[in-house]
């Protein structure tokens, strides 16, 4: 069998190629290298040479106070993923649902939903008036359901998800109805499984969605607080501990206590992707797929 002439590609063309997809690389790798470096590294000699791609004069002082209170990060983590886990799940059922829908050409009332969802893009009632909501009527003030609800249904992930549904060709549909399925069996059993790769990077957005916001938390709720919200926190603690040292607070001593200013923000970084980081290597290959084809369709 012949070779296709794609695959026969010029020595030059094949050098360029190859040679931006490495300075791409580069240009990718030594940002991290340099977090990972600097988050092991003592504060006195990243203030003194700046961060570099190589650990200088290795210390885990920031680590130490990143994981201070165990017990407290990982009641954190648990509440993160929790809040995760559900809001995904509550995500992508009412996006790829309400998707579908308006994709339906016989769906006479989608011009009004689609206005209506832009709408709630563009006009938002504002932190005093959700706040009334959630305590006084919804009742889910200081609750799980208060991180969950409020960053669901994201506008965003249903103009790409109804993109996959739009490209999917009527005739589909007219063969399966008449073997007799119905607009549930076309959704669950044959539409959504062919959009595999769009569903995928949906959840893959939500999941970042809902793992690195710490306002929801900061605003509705005191009990449940989240790793993004923590570790925030975390800095608020390292201005009380500068603090502290310079005014010599009585019954503690601080004079032996080395406070990491300057690399605990690499180590918060850290702790915050390092499990974002294992989720995109999970996701990665519908996750490229999504985005490319839902740019084809779209």
């Amino acid at each position: 069998m012949k070779q296709s002439k794609l695959n026969k590609m010029p020595l030059k063309e094949g050098v360029f190629i190859y040679g931006f997809i490495i300075v791409f690389m580069v240009l990718v790798l030594v940002p991290f290298t340099v977090l990972v470096s600097s988050s092991l590294s003592s504060t006195v000699s990243i203030r003194a040479n700046g961060a570099r791609p190589w650990i200088q004069d290795f210390s885990t002082d920031a680590y130490r106070i990143v994981f201070m209170y165990p017990a407290e990060m990982l009641k954190s983590y648990l509440v993160s993923i929790i809040v995760t886990v559900a809001g995904t799940f509550i995500n992508v059922i009412l996006v790829a649902t309400s998707a579908f829908a308006i994709s339906r050409p016989q769906f006479r009332g989608k011009r009004i939903v689609s206005f209506y969802y832009s709408f709630t893009v563009m006009f938002q009632a504002g932190f005093i008036p959700n706040y009334i909501w959630f305590r006084n009527y919804l009742n889910i003030f200081n609750t799980y359901w208060v991180l969950i609800l409020t960053p669901a249904f994201m506008v965003g992930h249903l103009i790409l998800l109804r993109a996959f549904y739009s490209g999917l060709p009527e005739s589909l549909y007219e063969a399966v109805k008449i073997d007799g399925a119905n607009e549930f069996t076309i959704f669950f059993k044959i539409a959504t499984p062919l959009i595999i790769p769009g569903i995928a990077t949906v959840c893959f957005y939500s999941v970042l969605t809902y793992w690195n916001d710490p306002f929801t938390a900061m605003l509705y709720t005191d009990d449940f607080i989240p790793v993004a919200l923590y570790l925030t926190r975390i800095t608020q603690y390292i201005e009380f501990l500068k603090y502290a040292q310079q005014n010599g607070f009585s019954g503690v001593d601080f004079n032996n206590l080395t406070i990491p200013e300057d690399t605990i923000v690499y180590a918060i970084a850290i702790a915050t992707t390092a499990p974002m980081l294992c989720i995109f290597v999970v996701f990665q290959k519908y996750f490229v797929r999504g985005l490319t084809t839902g740019a084809v369709k779209g």
